[in-house]
């Protein structure tokens, strides 16, 4: 199958993906096994429907300025740091986005059955440190306060898992439909923190998940019902790396276990329908207590609902 890079800009202008935004996108992907063919009609309705569900493209999450508090607790260095940072905000400056097409399972005239689309990011900006000065006599900080700022290159991944079907009841040409959508890994340009897993316990459920780019079906993926308490435990390889949670409406750091786990204890909200994401995000030692190393970081981002299990579904069915 032969890969190709392209830019479509007026396609994605027409399908929405760049509506109220100046973001760059291009496509690429295997579009045919005969050399020199141009992208079938499929890759334009494929882009299409997923331009029609935004939250199956859009995390929200990893391009938000929200500020989180660099709270004190057990096991946080003291003396040793080499800043005190009080809170911390991303601001992103400027986003490129890449779609790769796969298209596989030919029915009976040729045409593919089985899309997977894989979208990229380059997020360009500063990881933004606000710090409180030292006192003179070893005290905390006083009321002084400083900004530092470091650069931020974060790569962000997500895939999408599309049919050509024709549902019940509709006549017609088969239309393409989202079946499963994957989470989203964002990792800083020269990224050495790494989250090995994270472990997800309610009430009624726990599960450990290990690849955040796992496709999950829309009928099976992860759900809570409103206002479920969610114990979320990360293992990293460090035992010093900071650990957030990351929400629509929230940041808060999780507690170090002093084992590489981190734990913390996420609230969910009301019922809401459509699709929804939650995160977790891991930043090196350095990355917040030290003004001179570089931002390190990785984040994995999950989506969920808060519907009956079947409902998800009839959204983008």
């Amino acid at each position: 199958m032969r890969s190709t890079r392209f830019p479509v800009l007026a396609l994605l202008l027409a399908t929405g993906l760049l509506a109220g935004c100046s973001k760059k996108n291009t496509v690429a992907g295997p579009v045919s096994g005969t050399p020199g063919a141009e992208p079938s009609n499929d890759q334009a309705l494929v882009t299409s429907t997923i331009a029609a569900e935004p939250q199956a493209i859009d995390d929200g999450l990893a391009d938000a300025s929200l500020v989180t508090t660099v709270d004190s607790q057990a096991g946080q260095p003291g003396a040793l740091a080499a800043i005190q940072p009080l809170n911390y905000w991303r601001t992103i400056r400027s986003s490129d986005r890449t779609l790769e097409f796969a298209f596989s399972d030919p029915d009976t005239v040729g045409r593919p059955t089985t899309a997977t689309v894989t979208i990229r990011r380059r997020l360009l900006g500063q990881f933004n440190i606000l710090v409180g000065i030292p006192s003179s006599d070893g005290l905390p900080p006083d009321s002084t306060r400083e900004v530092v700022h470091k650069p931020l290159e974060d790569h962000w991944v997500r895939r999408v898992l599309l049919k050509r079907v024709r549902l019940e009841g509709e006549s017609g040409e088969p239309l393409w439909r989202i079946v499963a959508v994957s989470g989203v890994d964002v990792t800083s340009r020269g990224v050495t923190t790494h989250i090995e897993s994270l472990h997800v316990q309610t009430a009624d459920m726990d599960t450990v998940l290990t690849d955040p780019l796992a496709f999950q079906r829309l009928r099976r993926i992860l759900r809570f019902e409103p206002q479920t308490m969610v114990t979320l435990t990360v293992k990293t390889d460090r035992v010093d790396d900071v650990v957030v949670l990351h929400h629509r409406d929230r940041r808060f750091r999780f507690h170090n276990n002093g084992d590489m786990t981190y734990t913390g204890v996420w609230p969910t909200g009301l019922f809401a329908a459509g699709l929804h994401h939650f995160g977790v995000n891991a930043l090196s030692h350095g990355t917040l207590f030290d003004d001179q190393a570089p931002y390190d970081s990785e984040s994995w981002i999950f989506p969920y609902s808060l519907e009956p299990e079947s409902m998800l579904a009839e959204h983008m069915p």
